[in-house]
């Protein structure tokens, strides 16, 4: 009997060794893109040439100064050029102006486009069908905004990047 129950817990801990924990998947990138040149804070240039706008978001244009000098300044912090990122598509790859739309992830896995958001220096920009992080992104500016962070504390928001480029502000 003694022995039974020896093997049976031998049994037991064998299977809970070889057993992963389970943890949610990681976001599959769809390519790669190592960081060549920071256009303003919502577009980069990669180093075989893509440019990517960076999904639903919003970062002022450079000609909001001094906002968008910010906002820019902000993404080459994060990710400096040479970072390699991960790049992940949704419903809609390429905009009118020929330039891919995508999720982008640092290398320790956090996205940037969140990044942006949360830390003040975008706004969420939703634009369906490219939904699949919608919810983050809106909850990640409720937070920046509700907590004056980045340009929320400076004023920076006062004009829309998306009002400025139709000359509303």
């Amino acid at each position: 009997m003694a022995a039974a129950v020896i093997l049976a817990a031998l049994a037991v801990a064998r299977c809970s060794e070889s057993t992963p924990p389970l943890l949610p998947p990681p976001p599959m990138p769809s390519g790669d893109c190592v960081l060549s040149f920071v256009i303003d804070g919502d577009s980069v240039r990669c180093a075989d040439g893509r440019e990517i706008r960076i999904l639903s978001i919003d970062a002022p244009e450079m000609a909001q100064e001094p906002w968008g000098a910010r906002a820019r300044e902000e993404l080459l912090r994060v990710a400096p050029v040479n970072t390699p990122l991960g790049v992940e598509y949704d419903a809609v790859r390429v905009d009118t102006f020929d330039r891919d739309l995508a999720y982008l992830f640092l290398p320790g896995g956090d996205m940037l486009n969140e990044h942006m958001v949360a830390s003040g220096y975008a706004l969420a920009f939703i634009i369906p069908p490219n939904r699949r992080y919608e919810d983050r992104i809106l909850a990640a500016e409720a937070a920046a905004s509700a907590a004056g962070s980045g340009l929320w504390g400076e004023w920076g928001f006062t004009c829309r990047p998306a009002d400025f480029r139709r000359e509303r502000c």
